[in-house]
């Protein structure tokens, strides 16, 4: 277009402007906001052709035209693509504005004085950059240009794509092309759509190895939109925006794992079995019909979770985190929304419960699982599995008998869906509606007589309904209980039989109690350690324990692997001891400073799990439960009074015995309680028995502590005997009675023990259930209050809330909340089992240490010694004052200086006071006058031991330890071969 052109369109747009008013009141015509962009349009043109003057203001320069002083039309037009008017065309100039400066070094490529991050038209062809194909002039479009802004920094490790001064994590259009990020189908503009762009933000990371796909400066797992396409990620049928739908994709996610390998399948942020949307569709697990989004159904699905392990050997099917044997809570196994009572395949194997040999999925074959359905309730106490063809009268009554076991549940009748957050946490008076509708009829012909006794309910509801009106929870339990008696005399008879046999069960208790008796008749009943309870009914299983203590015969195969190793690794440890830490242990009476002692029975013996806390608190309770020696003849006694003040040692052994004080003295593992006098082993008490818990650990209870006013005095010492108990143990159990959270000076005593010990000690909230849910979050933070001051320590120790017996929970309890703290804790147990040697080898090096620096201390006194020391003066009084007053000498600073010892690691000038009084200072030998020539010097091999040779056992043991069960894996992998080849010798 011509210059004329482009006055005659500014005449015509000036024209209509100044005619404004008239087109207003007019019916019709433009107005002046249609006016305007023929305005800036024409204004825009003008700037194309040069019109607008250089100084930017604004004003046309007619009678200044650019490069050229004639008025041919054409040729101006040649040059409109040329901004320098150096005859090479802005596409193909390395410098459009022509200073010099090559545009990829160039900060204002156009020279219009705008810094091109600033610039809405980075190259000056006058289209502003969001329309512009090509943002820097260089004749490359956009969506096939490495370098779009023209910056000379490729885009992909371009902080800003675009060149607008936005980085790319801030900026809703990255590649600059006008369309916003989630609308945009090309984000970083490489001309590869998103769904096939291995690179959507295009920083250089792939999108499996990007923390941040959509590069929306959000992280994946807080990301809300992960791929950035503008959906939700609970309506995204493309998650990871790979062209893939969910269904079909094998990573989700697009974290480059697949979904069978992924701990966090949807990439949210949360592990699968902590995660209630497992594949991030937007419905929880127990509503999803395909929980692990794959496009199968669950109860089509042979792997219902999508870990990559079949239904039919996965312990947890629905990926909750809770084994199928754990799953009664929920009341849903498999996670299919069908409840297990009416679920015809309980484990989601496909395998119909009749025909299923494991019913519950838990691993354990029905004939051998003492739990077969899964619902928490011991097959021989289960009306469930005998009853399973019954009318619909046993089904209801067998519901209601499980749902008392769910937290907060409301009784139910017929289960049709799954049920509602609103259902399962139901008001009083729906409760009451519910239990009203599920009484049968023989209960509404009784009625009169229900009413009769409560009259002033019968006259506060007199609405003449023909429905019957809800009873009071207490009379409808009174009515079910009548209609068992009128339907059920079977019932009643097999209840008069149980009734029949608790007084055999009781004689023969007490049969047991008296042959004990018998066998010690100098015993006195304040002294007694055996003691047995009444059996509870519906017992919680114990199988959680077998299988998270790893009990059973396959791993006590491959652990008998790795003894022979230990056994080595052991061996190697004592080697050290002997060679490095006792010469100077010796030379220097370490023994005579400290209680704390290592030799053969600290090295060989078997792990020590010591339980401490104040008076019933559940310590013998636990000790029983964990060994299955509840409710036995040989049970530790327990109760709500306090036990007799012994330290109960438990240890493994063919038969089950009692040991006095005097035979575990004797013992070889508690030989050096011998120290502490008669009166400490007249308060131990042994008791062996044959337990595959006790095969591998020996436990230690400690006397509960009671809170006096008044100090009593104790014929031994007993701080110092729990000492060498906590000394040895290698993990410790401070366990408290919620109804007992008080502390005192006993306490106070233990606990500044611990210190030191804090990464090895846990605390246990015992008898948990028993506290109201709303109430156990404050009882938990009162006892952390109380204790962890105590304990000097920065962070508060771990805390197991629980309760640890076979005690079915009380209702109402939060029973998820306690079984999941129980399993932690075992967990926790099974780890300070599977650490032995490397507990072992941390003791040894601890030790090392001690020695060494009490060697240290002790030249760094005979030093001080000999250069205040003359040659007339009296030796003993020189020593007596160095060690009265080891400060004016400034022994414990320059120990500290000269050797980097800490002055945390040393006693207290009034320990070495009562050494030195007892060993006189001038008796020993200065450390540098302790060295020879052939065996050298023994500091210098306690340092190496300290330094190199106890720290590399640690990583011995762990390549003896792989290679030994290697080699058991590879024989057992040979041994169903060869089994198959003696068939065919044979024939």
């Amino acid at each position: 277009m011509g210059r004329l052109t482009l006055w005659f369109l500014l005449g015509l747009t000036l024209i209509a402007v100044s005619n404004n008013v008239g087109f207003a009141n007019a019916d019709a015509g433009p107005s002046e906001s249609e006016c305007r962009p023929y305005i800036e349009k024409a204004i825009n043109e003008l700037k194309t052709d040069g019109v607008t003057g250089k100084d930017g203001s604004g004003e046309l320069q007619a009678d200044q035209p650019r490069g050229d002083d004639d008025d041919d039309d054409d040729e101006d037009a040649k040059r409109v693509n040329d901004l320098d008017g150096d005859g090479i065309p802005d596409d193909q100039d390395d410098d459009i504005d022509g200073d010099g400066i090559p545009n990829d070094e160039d900060d204002d490529i156009d020279g219009d004085g705008i810094p091109n991050d600033k610039d809405d038209d980075i190259d000056g062809d006058g289209i502003p950059n969001e329309d512009d194909d090509d943002i820097d002039g260089d004749g490359i479009p956009n969506d096939e240009d490495d370098d779009i802004d023209g910056d000379g920094i490729p885009n992909e490790k371009d902080d800003d794509i675009d060149g607008d001064g936005i980085p790319n994590e801030e900026d809703d259009d990255i590649d600059g092309d006008g369309i916003p990020n989630d609308q945009d189908d090309d984000i970083d503009g490489d001309g590869i759509p998103n769904d096939e762009d291995d690179d959507i933000d295009g920083d250089g990371i792939p999108n499996e190895k990007d923390s941040d796909i959509d590069g929306d400066g959000i992280p994946n797992s807080e990301d809300n939109d992960l791929d950035g396409d503008g959906l939700p990620n609970e309506k995204d049928e493309d998650l990871d925006g790979d062209g893939l739908v969910n269904h079909e994709d094998e990573d989700i996610d697009g974290d480059g794992t697949l979904n069978h390998e992924d701990g966090d399948l949807d990439g949210d942020g949360l592990p699968n079995e902590k995660d209630e949307d497992l594949d991030g569709d937007g419905k929880v697990n127990h509503e999803d019909e395909d929980i692990d989004g794959d496009g199968t159904l669950n109860h089509e699905d042979s792997d219902i979770d999508g870990d990559g392990v079949h239904n039919d050997e996965d312990h947890d099917v629905d990926g909750d985190g809770l084994s199928n044997s754990e799953e009664p809570q929920s009341m849903d196994i498999d996670g299919d929304g069908v409840p297990n009572n009416v679920d015809d395949d309980i484990d989601g194997d496909n395998k119909l419960n009749e025909k299923d040999d494991d019913m519950d999925g838990d691993g354990i074959l029905n004939e051998h699982d003492n739990d077969m359905d899964g619902d928490g309730i011991p097959n021989d106490h289960d009306d469930s599995r005998e009853t399973a063809d019954d009318d619909d009268d046993d089904e209801e009554e067998e519901v209601k008998k499980r749902s008392k076991r769910e937290v907060d549940a409301a009784p139910i009748v017929e289960i049709e869906a799954p049920p509602s957050p609103a259902e399962e946490f139901p008001a009083e008076e729906e409760k009451e509606e519910e239990a009203a509708e599920a009484e049968p009829e023989a209960a509404v012909e009784e009625e009169p007589k229900e009413v009769k006794e409560d009259e002033p309910v019968e006259e506060a509801e007199p609405e003449p309904e023909p429905e019957p009106e809800a009873e009071p929870p207490v009379a409808a339990e009174q009515q079910e209980e009548a209609v068992e008696e009128a339907v059920k005399p079977e019932a009643e008879a097999s209840a008069e039989a149980d009734e029949a046999e608790e007084p055999q069960a009781e004689a023969t208790a007490v049969a047991a109690e008296d042959a004990v008796d018998d066998d010690d008749d100098d015993t006195k009943p304040e002294d007694e350690l055996l003691w047995e309870g009444v059996i509870p009914q519906n017992r919680r299983s114990r199988q959680h324990i077998t299988e998270l203590l790893l009990l059973d015969e396959e791993f006590n195969a491959r652990e008998k692997a790795t003894d022979n190793v230990a056994e080595i690794i052991l061996r190697d440890i004592k080697k050290i001891y002997e060679n490095a830490v006792k010469p100077l242990e010796t030379l220097y009476k370490y023994r005579d400073l400290s209680n704390r002692h290592f030799s053969d029975p600290e090295i060989f013996s078997k792990p020590l799990i010591l339980f401490m806390g104040p008076w019933s608190g559940g310590k013998s309770s636990i000790l029983n439960y964990l060994t299955d020696n509840e409710y036995t003849p040989n049970s530790l006694r327990t109760g709500a009074e306090p036990s007799p003040a012994y330290f109960n040692i438990l240890m493994w052994g063919n038969e089950t015995e009692v040991l006095d004080g005097t035979q575990l003295a004797a013992d070889y593992t508690f030989s050096g309680l011998q120290k502490f006098g008669q009166g400490l082993e007249e308060r131990l008490r042994g008791l062996k028995m044959k337990s595959k818990l006790l095969e591998k650990v020996n436990i230690v209870e400690i006397p509960g502590i009671l809170e006096v006013r008044k100090q009593v005095s104790r014929v031994f010492p007993f701080n110092d005997a729990c000492q060498w108990f906590i000394d040895r143990a290698d993990i410790i159990f401070l366990v408290y009675d919620p109804a007992k959270l008080d502390v005192g000076p006993e306490t106070e005593a233990i606990l500044d023990q611990l210190k030191g010990r804090e990464y090895q000690t846990r605390i246990i909230l015992n008898k948990a259930d028993t506290v109201k849910p709303e109430e156990l979050l404050r009882v938990q933070g009162a006892l952390i209050w109380n204790i962890s001051p105590l304990m000097s320590s920065a962070q508060p120790p771990l805390m197991y809330t629980t309760s640890l017996w076979t005690h079915p929970y009380q209702e109402g309890a939060p029973a998820r909340l306690l079984l999941a703290q129980e399993r932690a804790f075992l967990r926790d147990l099974r780890t300070a089992i599977d650490k032995r040697i490397e507990h072992k080898i941390a003791s040894a090096r601890r030790f090392a240490v001690r020695v060494r620096n009490h060697a240290k201390m002790v030249d760094c006194y005979l030093n001080t010694y000999y250069n205040h020391k003359t040659l007339f003066g009296n030796k003993k009084r020189i020593a007596d004052d160095i060690i009265d007053h080891p400060q004016n000498y400034h022994i414990y600073e320059g120990l500290s200086t000269l050797t980097n010892i800490s002055r945390y690691d040393l006693p207290d000038p009034d320990v070495y006071r009562d050494f030195f009084r007892l060993n006189p200072l001038y008796e020993f030998k200065k450390l540098s006058e302790t060295c020879t020539y052939f065996r050298g010097c023994p500091i210098t091999k306690l340092d190496l031991a300290i330094a190199y040779e106890l720290p590399e056992l640690a990583g011995k043991y762990k390549k003896m330890s792989e290679a030994a069960l290697a080699s058991i894996e590879g024989q057992a992998q040979a041994e169903p071969s060869n089994v198959q080849a003696e068939p065919k010798k044979t024939s």
